[in-house]
């Protein structure tokens, strides 16, 4: 049931996305990040088709997925590169370290099944924490993709460390498990959804646009 709940989710967050896209709604967030409306319908379409193929192994139970992982880190560091200012990209890092702490402890201290008395999976709440924590930290729209995309594959590795430490090697930790659908892409879309609609009404307030 979580991964039919997380994956609803990621195909809604999908459709919303790429339609907000083509109509041109985003063409502000593509332009701040540097992306056409072609590039990025492109990118979308890649992160979907790759989430379907196999996983690939890295080092004993840890794998990749490549369009849950490799695809949106590929873009993830283009947006790094392209980016204007130093400082954009040190808070990009730091965005990503907190995000991977916060979403780490939020699987410890979260049960992994239970009743929050609403219709949400506790596997999905780390996605939630870095969408928020990346807008909230990221100040622009590339700080928060770049802090919500490597945050939450900091937290898988973060995991899998811990599992070395145990020495159960045994237990799988996919990077960007359940492909576009999974917590790393939504915790990066959230992040840059978030900035945009909420952020958008406080740089109208402050009288100058985020980048």
């Amino acid at each position: 049931m979580s991964f039919l709940f997380v994956t609803n989710i990621g195909m809604l967050a999908l459709i919303a996305v790429t339609a907000l896209i083509y109509l041109g709604f985003l063409h502000r967030v593509l332009d701040r990040m540097r992306l056409t409306k072609v590039q990025a319908l492109v990118i979308l379409i890649a992160m979907l088709a790759a989430g379907f193929l196999p996983n690939i192994p890295l080092f004993g139970g840890l794998s990749v997925n490549i369009g849950g992982a490799l695809i949106p880190a590929g873009v993830a560091v283009y947006l790094i590169i392209t980016a204007d200012e130093a400082a954009e990209k040190r808070r990009a890092f730091l965005t990503a370290g907190v995000v991977a702490l916060l979403a780490y402890f939020s699987e410890k201290i979260l049960p992994l099944h239970g009743d929050f008395g609403f219709d949400l999976d506790p596997l999905f709440v780390p996605a939630v924490v870095a969408a928020v924590t990346a807008y909230l930290l990221g100040r622009s729209r590339r700080a928060a993709f770049i802090g919500g995309i490597f945050g939450v594959l900091l937290t898988d590795i973060l995991a899998f460390s811990e599992n070395i430490f145990l020495y159960q090697m045994h237990v799988p930790i996919v990077l960007g498990s359940t492909g576009v659908f999974g917590a790393a892409v939504i915790g990066g879309m959230g992040a840059v959804l978030l900035a945009e609609l909420l952020g958008e009404t406080l740089e109208r307030l402050r009288g100058g646009p985020r980048r």
